[in-house]
Formats: C-alpha cells, sequence, structure tokens
C-alpha cells in the first residue's frame, strides 16, 4: 500500500524530458521508455470528482518476456487537496501471469487543467514482464480516501472509494524464424564479457570463469548457457543478480560462474561464448559475443593417462568377414520380418487337437461292457455255469463286434456302447433300418448271453436266429458302408496333413528368426560397410578416436539394428570424450542385447544419471523367452491333439493311464507358455526406448514450461530421461533419480535418433 505523503520529489520539466528521452542503446536495436506521464496525455478527467483516479498499460502489445509499463493516476483538485487530513490507501490490482518491478519512486506532477479543472496529478510506475503469450488481463486498481464534509476540525469524515480502469495486455509468442538453436528465452538487449580469476594456473588445479550479461530486460530470468571445453572439465557454480529498477527500464546484470579444471598443460584458450537473445524492439534474434581469452596451463599433479597403453581402451567387438549381423527386434520398436509366420503358427497349432477331437471319441470298457462283465459273485458263478444257448450267443456277440471292429479300423473294446456302434454305422453311410437292426441284435444277444434269467422262453430257438441274423446283418453293412480304402485313406491323409503342417511350422520358425532377411538394401549396406569398417578399426586402434567415432557413426546410420555397430560406435564415442553419442550407442545395444556382459560392463561406466531409474537395462532374455512360449503352445497342443487321437491302434494306451499322464503334461505346458509369453511381452515393454531421450547438454529442471517457472535441480550432459508430456518447445520429463519437470526440446536426443551432430 502505497501513501501519496510518501512523494517528496517533484520531478522539473528537464528531469522529464530526460526519462523521456532515457533508452539503452544495444547492438540490435534502440529501447524507448514510456513517459512517466504518459497517462495524463490519454485519460479523460471527471470534473465533477474532487479525486478522479486511471489506470493505463503501455505498449499494449509486447512479446513473451519484454517490457510494459503499468501507470497508475491519482489527481486532486485544489478542494480536496486543501480538505485532504490523511493520504489515501492505494490498493494495486492482483496480477496473474505478470512479474512486476516498482519503477523508481512516485511522480508528483505539477498542477494543470483537465477538464475546466486545475488538478495535481501523481503518477505511480510498475513494469510487468508476460510469461505467456495470450491477452493478458489487468483487473482494476482500487483507491480509498476520506474527506470531511465542511471545514471545521470537528466536521465528520466521508469516506469513499473510487476504481481506475482495467487494462489488458496483447502479448505474441516469440517468432520461430530465425530462432537460434542455442535460443533459451532471453528477451531484451544485452551485451557479454568474461573474465578468469587468474591468468596462469597448474593442471587439476581449479579456476573460477565468470560470464557477465548486461542489460536491459528481466535478468533474473536469464539463463545459463552452455560452456563445454576439451581442455578442461567445466562445473557450474554460482550466480549472482543485480537490478536496477529506478529509472523506466529494468536493466541490470547476472552473472555465471564455472569451475575449471584443467586436464591439459600448455597454452589453451577459453573460446568466444555466444549468447543468443530476442531484441523485442527491433523484432528479431540477435547473438551477444563475449571476446576470447587464452591462458597458460603449467603442468600439475593430475595423472594423465599414458595414450601409448593400449591396454587401457576398451576393446571393439569382431565380426567375421561374411558373418551377417545378429537378427535383434528387442528394444528398436519394431517387429521381426516373419512376424506374420509366428502368428501363423500360434493359430494353427490347434487345428489337429480340433480336427480329432470331432472323430468318435473311443470308448473304454468301463462304459458298457463293465456293466456285463465286472458284475456281482452271483452273476459271475451263473456266467460260469452258462449253458450252451448262453455260450452261443456270448460267441456270437463277440464275433459280430470283432468283424464290426475289423471293418471300421476300430478296436472291439470301443463297441461295447450303442450310441458309438450307431454313430459309426451312420457315418461309414450305413442306413437306418440296418443300424436300427444291428443295435436290436446286440441287444438280443446281451440279453440271452449274460442275463440272469433271459425273459426269452425259447432260448436255443433264439440263439440259432440271432446267428443267422449276424451274418445278414455283416453283409448288409458291407454292401452300404463307404468303401473301406475311401475312408481310412480319407482320415490318414487329412490327419497326415495337419500333422505335417504343425512340425513344419514348428521347426520352420527358428529357422526363419535366425535368418536374417537379405534384401537388397542390407547387402549393400554390408558390402558397402566392410570397408569403412576397417578404417574405423584402425583409426581407434591408433587413437583416433574422434575419426573412429565418426566413421562408426556412419556404419551405425546404415545398420542401425547391428548391436555390433553400435557397441563399437559407443566404444569410440566414449573414448573420444563425446558422452551423449555414447549413451545412445551404448543403450541401444544393451536393449538388443540385455544378457551381452559386455554390454553390460559398459553401461556401468555410463554416468549414474545414464544407467539408473528409466535408464535401467533389464537383463530379461526376451528371446528366450519368446522361444520357450512358442515350442510349450506348438507342443502343448500336439499333445492334445495324441489324447484325442489316443492311439486308436493301441488298445493299451487307456489301460495304461497315457491318456491322463499326456493330459497334465499338455496343460502344464500351456501354463509355462503363457507365463513364458507374459514375462517376454513385459520385457519387451521394459527394454522399450521409443519414448527415451539423452540430455545433450547440461541444462535446469523447471516445475512449469518456461524459463520463468522455478527450478528444481539441473540436469547434466549424457543423463536419460523418459519425455512423459510434449508443449511447444518444452518437453515433461522424468529423470533417472525420479524427478519430474520441464526441459526445452533442444537440449533433449531421443534415444532412437541418429548420431547427435558436433
Amino acid at each position: 500500500m502505497i501513501r501519496l505523503g510518501e512523494v517528496a520529489l517533484a520531478y522539473s520539466v528537464r528531469t522529464l524530458s530526460t526519462l523521456v528521452l532515457a533508452g539503452v542503446c544495444g547492438s540490435a536495436g534502440v529501447a524507448r521508455a514510456q513517459s512517466p506521464t504518459a497517462i495524463l496525455d490519454r485519460v479523460r478527467v471527471d470534473g465533477r470528482r474532487p479525486i478522479d483516479f486511471h489506470a493505463i498499460a503501455l505498449p499494449e502489445t509486447v512479446y513473451v518476456g519484454q517490457q510494459t509499463t503499468y501507470q497508475v493516476a491519482v489527481l486532486l483538485n485544489a478542494d480536496a487537496r486543501s480538505r485532504l487530513r490523511r493520504n489515501p490507501e492505494f490498493l494495486p490490482p492482483e496480477l496473474r501471469g505478470l512479474l512486476a518491478y516498482e519503477l523508481g519512486t512516485p511522480l508528483r506532477v505539477p498542477p494543470r487543467t483537465f477538464a475546466g479543472g486545475v488538478y495535481e496529478a501523481h503518477v505511480f510506475q510498475r513494469a510487468l514482464f508476460p510469461v505467456a503469450s495470450g491477452l493478458q488481463f489487468i483487473p482494476a486498481p482500487q483507491l480509498t480516501y476520506s474527506l470531511p464534509q465542511s471545514s471545521s476540525y470537528f466536521s465528520r469524515e466521508e469516506r469513499s472509494v473510487v476504481k481506475a480502469e482495467s487494462a489488458s495486455v496483447f502479448v505474441k509468442p516469440l517468432p520461430i524464424a530465425g530462432r537460434p538453436v542455442d535460443f533459451n528465452g532471453a528477451v531484451g538487449v544485452f551485451t557479454t564479457s568474461v573474465r578468469l580469476d587468474t591468468t596462469t594456473v597448474r593442471v587439476g588445479d581449479p579456476l573460477v570463469l565468470t560470464l557477465r550479461v548486461k542489460g536491459t530486460g528481466n535478468v533474473k530470468l536469464l539463463p545459463r548457457p552452455s560452456l563445454e571445453l576439451e581442455w578442461a572439465s567445466a562445473v557450474p557454480g554460482a550466480e549472482r543478480i543485480q537490478v536496477d529498477s529506478a529509472g523506466p527500464l529494468v536493466r541490470g546484470v547476472k552473472e555465471f560462474d564455472w569451475i575449471l579444471t584443467p586436464a591439459r598443460d600448455g597454452r589453451v584458450s577459453v573460446p568466444s561464448i555466444t549468447y543468443s537473445y530476442f531484441d523485442p524492439h527491433s523484432s528479431r534474434y540477435a547473438v551477444a559475443a563475449s571476446a576470447p581469452l587464452s591462458l597458460e596451463v603449467r603442468a600439475g599433479s593430475l595423472a594423465v593417462a599414458d595414450e601409448s597403453d593400449a591396454g587401457a581402451l576398451l576393446p571393439l567387438r569382431e565380426r567375421t568377414v561374411g558373418e551377417a549381423a545378429p537378427n535383434v527386434w528387442i528394444g528398436n520398436g519394431q517387429f521381426p520380418s516373419s512376424w506374420w509366420l509366428w502368428v501363423l503358427l500360434l493359430l494353427l497349432a490347434p487345428l489337429p487337437a480340433w480336427w480329432w477331437s470331432r472323430t468318435p471319441r473311443a470308448k473304454g470298457i468301463s462304459e458298457t461292457g463293465a456293466a456285463h462283465v465286472g458284475r456281482d459273485p452271483a452273476s459271475a458263478a451263473s456266467a460260469s455255469r452258462a449253458s450252451p444257448e448262453r455260450e452261443a450267443a456270448r460267441s456270437t456277440r463277440r464275433t459280430f463286434l470283432e468283424a464290426l471292429a475289423m471293418r471300421f479300423g476300430q478296436t472291439p473294446q470301443d463297441l461295447v456302447s450303442r450310441r458309438f456302434v450307431a454313430r459309426l454305422l451312420r457315418r461309414s453311410g450305413v442306413t437306418r433300418a440296418t443300424t436300427r437292426d444291428a443295435i436290436a441284435l446286440l441287444d438280443v444277444l446281451d440279453e440271452l448271453g449274460f442275463a440272469v434269467e433271459p425273459s426269452m422262453s425259447d432260448a436255443p430257438r433264439q440263439a440259432a436266429a440271432a446267428e443267422q441274423t449276424a451274418t445278414q446283418l455283416l453283409r448288409r453293412v458291407e454292401a452300404e458302408a463307404m468303401p473301406r480304402g475311401k475312408r481310412v485313406a480319407g482320415t490318414s491323409l487329412g490327419s497326415t496333413i495337419l500333422m505335417l503342417v504343425g512340425l513344419s511350422l514348428l521347426v520352420a520358425a527358428p529357422i526363419a528368426r535366425a535368418q536374417r532377411p537379405a534384401d537388397s538394401s542390407t547387402v549393400s549396406a554390408e558390402s558397402a560397410g566392410g570397408d569403412l569398417r576397417a578404417l574405423a578399426q584402425r583409426a581407434y586402434e591408433h587413437r583416433a578416436f574422434v575419426d573412429a567415432a565418426k566413421r562408426f557413426a556412419e556404419l551405425a546410420k546404415q545398420s542401425p539394428l547391428d548391436p555390433d555397430v553400435l557397441t563399437n560406435w559407443g566404444t569410440a564415442a566414449w573414448a573420444a570424450g563425446d558422452t551423449v553419442n555414447a549413451v545412445i550407442a551404448w543403450q541401444r545395444a544393451a536393449r538388443m542385447q540385455p544378457l551381452a556382459a559386455d554390454l553390460q560392463e559398459r553401461v556401468s561406466l555410463l554416468p549414474a544419471g545414464a544407467r539408473g531409474g528409466v535408464a535401467n537395462v533389464a537383463m530379461i532374455p526376451v528371446p528366450w523367452l519368446v522361444d520357450a512360449a512358442i515350442a510349450g503352445w506348438c507342443i502343448a497342443w500336439l499333445l492334445v491333439a495324441v489324447r484325442a487321437r489316443r492311439l486308436r491302434g493301441v488298445p493299451a494306451f487307456a489301460r495304461t493311464g497315457a491318456s491322463t499322464w499326456i493330459r497334465n503334461v499338455a496343460m502344464t505346458l500351456i501354463v509355462v507358455a503363457c507365463a513364458a509369453g507374459a514375462a517376454a511381452i513385459w520385457g519387451v515393454h521394459a527394454l522399450d526406448a521409443t519414448d527415451l531421450a539423452v540430455v545433450s547438454r547440461p541444462e535446469t529442471m523447471r516445475v512449469a514450461p518456461g524459463v520463468d517457472a522455478d527450478a528444481m535441480g539441473g540436469v547434466t550432459t549424457g543423463d536419460v530421461v523418459r519425455v512423459v508430456e510434449y508443449r511447444e518447445s518444452w518437453q515433461r520429463v522424468q529423470h533417472a533419480d525420479g524427478r519430474r519437470g520441464w526441459l526445452p526440446a533442444v537440449r533433449l536426443v531421443a534415444l532412437q535418433a541418429g548420431p547427435t551432430p558436433h
């Protein structure tokens, strides 16, 4: 809350003219300030009010991060000025989406004529910086004052509240055209300079490099630029800010420190550090560059690896000339070229079991025959003392069933069920009448041969008649049934075809998986990459790591699914000090071959942010799980088919309990196949890298998209993050340590992308 009584300084005409012309000259243009009395030239004063109140924001159209000046004017006529006993109270508006700075001290303007009256004006100013594009609304401010009702000292005061106009500012987004690659959101007009805290240093002794960014703009939000030196390691240090808001434009200085640790001696130089920014006054991007510095680094006590020691180098993967690259597909987001064969195999595996399950299922002795054979002791004793008629009926029944079994390729035990016999005869082409007579004959023979007290009084005559009827029925069945060769051949042919299809698919799947499709592009890439691979290996052996990394990167572009090439590319990049490409190459190769010990060893060499959390490479044998799931599925359904067939030519099959054993084994294999398949699916998801990215340069992670958002720690070069959300030029990521925040998209490189340019 600001009181008018605190205003003690009256500006002269010369001071006002100086403020009007105030500005900061930069390399890209001139930043002009708004006149402190601009509001008095635009508002309309209400002459009926003793105290009038107005507000305005100028300019009304700005870019994101550009300053707009918010002015509030309080006008008092002579009567109100003489009667005012206490200072009015000013309640500023609530600002959202705008950062505010108080500009200087309140300004008292000498009395001037407004709407036929003389008013004394008091002007308050604020610098506002929008942080998002779009229409920004500024609510109306409020002024509260009290005036006595008369000139008497004891007169009662009347309290009044007046509100000024609300204001709005249209904020334009920063243009895309012409935006530098390293631009990180700085808006204003700036110059840069750099200094070192010493001019001589030894190897291993730290020194401080300071970059000073000075100019007009919101210096508090200036981001730290990236710095990488080949002769020293650079660790970000402290930041210092000085803001000057005494004038009409906010200006200031921000300094960035880096702690440098030289790794080699000799004459070294700090190259010119460029700082990209957007000049809103000229509506274009500009670059402020610092002058380069030189430094003498003396020999120190830091241990440096002997470049002649070849044993310290990580070994390259070698492949025999003419040997095909391994066919890997886990972790690269692609399916194998023979995926249709795998799907066809899984779909056709249950067909043999389904086919044989449609045929009449053989019934065991226990269903019907046991009803006659396994009777009580009295029945068994009576059967042992059977009459000749009873023996004749049993012999006729046995001969009749054996003839039918031989005719249709069944066992006599399969024909003890009336329903099974009826289905077998009808499906073989026997007429309904003959089938009905055969069933009736079996009923008669069962009663004559096994009944304790046959209901037939003339059993001898009925037994002789049944024997004649059985002979006639066998002739009728032979005449009416389909030719034996057609049925047997047809059944055998269908079963054989299904069996051959299942076995061929079971054998063809591993063969197709082991063979890499030799298309024209692959063949040409292999032939063209042989010389390049030899050159890359020779460069690595001669310790020309940068050249070796470039050549292996070209090979990786030609063969992006070759884990050997990716491993060698990462090894050369790691030796050359290129952490980003080393992380990309080793992470991609390790996700293709998660069980490779050499790849796991190389990944363990990466920084903590590139090998933990979302960057962890799970050692899951996905190819083995897939093979186990497919093999178990196919073998299980093959056993189910065998059980459905019941090996009809081997009567002892059902008696030995093999059917139950096969059923249990098949169910176990199906469960194992499903579990292996689920584990393989989970492994593919865990090794998938389609949404992973690598940090290319150190950056500050923020709680919201925008350089003005609060910081939540930083990320370093080579850190692996998982992208969870996109918003314009920002991406919300999950770091390996579990943090979730926003990073500029220009600082991230997709893990599945090719080599990063340098």
